[in-house]
């Protein structure tokens, strides 16, 4: 079938025709140029995406073994093979993943990429721009020449899986559509945690620069920060946009959150979310929300995980908070 922009905010597209699958590849973020093996004239194309905001996730295969040139560009594409093997030469750099691994590349220089017959890729675009900005909002400063990552992202280690976890979420939409991806709150939230994990999570040539020591942010500062996410808790903080509205760098809101409260803030932010969810569910009737609803406008993604999160913290799973009848309805 032909490219398809459906309603639920998803592209979806499957074909057979080797140029027809270029150009919906080239239209969802990727441009480049397809070659099949000798004596093959067709591909069995399937493509799912959709958009989070400045970052693109995708779900792409195309049933043959192929090879994709990139053009260049001023995006970093993130490949995590979900099956089969993939090879990338850009530049001077070549290296092969398969599923536990993803390569990180942009599109500034040419890539080679060679997908086997199986392969299945998912694949997250990020435009350098929004990258870059986000660094910079980290580090208090601008940047004195371009991003670089490593090629090479091990999604096994702590770092990588901290950011798989992300990534995992973002493809769930792929399969299941519950409306993570296009609910205005939730979808905010997931675009900051892939931008921010990624600079986080894979090594560039600034993550020493990110890990240098600095000096704790004025208490005042760190007062205001903590007034935004008791008052604001449903915005999409990242500590990078945190550090912004509160006029000191990255470095120094950390460290100034582990002087002043003794912890990260985005941990803090999480209690407060945490709090406010259980607040809600005790407040409103049981039919009148689900913990879902309640639990996504705060910024919670993953169900699972805040459900454990909310049971370890409370004593109770929220849908039990939220079956308790409000004294006011009694």
């Amino acid at each position: 079938m032909p490219e398809t922009s459906r309603d639920d905010g998803f592209t979806v597209a499957r074909t057979r025709e080797p140029e027809v699958a270029r150009e919906v590849a080239a239209r969802f973020g990727l441009p480049h140029r397809l070659e099949l093996p000798r004596g093959c004239c067709e591909v069995d194309m399937e493509l799912v995406g959709y958009r989070l905001g400045a970052v693109t996730v995708g779900r792409l295969s195309y049933g043959r073994s192929v090879r994709l040139r990139t053009d260049e560009g001023d995006t970093v594409h993130v490949n995590a093979p979900l099956s089969g093997r993939a090879r990338t030469a850009s530049g001077a750099e070549c290296s092969v993943t398969e599923p536990g691994e993803a390569a990180v590349f942009s599109t500034e220089t040419p890539a080679d990429l060679r997908w086997t017959a199986d392969c299945v890729q998912l694949c997250v675009m990020f435009p350098r721009r929004a990258l870059e900005s986000e660094l910079e909002q980290s580090l208090g400063r601008s940047l004195h020449e371009p991003l670089r990552f490593a090629t090479i992202m091990d999604l096994s280690t702590p770092a990588g899986a901290g950011w798989r976890e992300a990534l995992g979420t973002a493809a769930r939409e792929l399969e299941h559509r519950c409306g993570l991806a296009t609910h205005p709150f939730t979808s905010r939230h997931l675009e900051r945690l892939l931008i921010a994990g990624l600079l986080l999570a894979q090594p560039h040539n600034y993550s020493e620069a990110l890990e240098g020591s600095v000096r704790a942010g004025p208490r005042s500062a760190i007062a205001a920060a903590v007034e935004l996410l008791e008052d604001r808790s449903d915005e999409p903080w990242t500590t990078a946009t945190l550090a912004r509205a509160v006029h000191v760098s990255v470095r120094s809101l950390q460290e100034g959150f582990r002087r002043d409260l003794g912890t990260p803030p985005m941990t803090y932010l999480r209690t407060v979310r945490l709090r406010r969810v259980r607040e809600i569910l005790q407040r409103l009737p049981p039919w009148s929300t689900t913990v879902e609803a309640v639990a996504a406008r705060q910024g919670f993604v993953h169900m699972g995980r805040f459900a454990a999160t909310y049971r370890l913290t409370f004593g109770e799973m929220p849908s039990t908070t939220l079956a308790r009848r409000p004294e006011s309805s009694r």
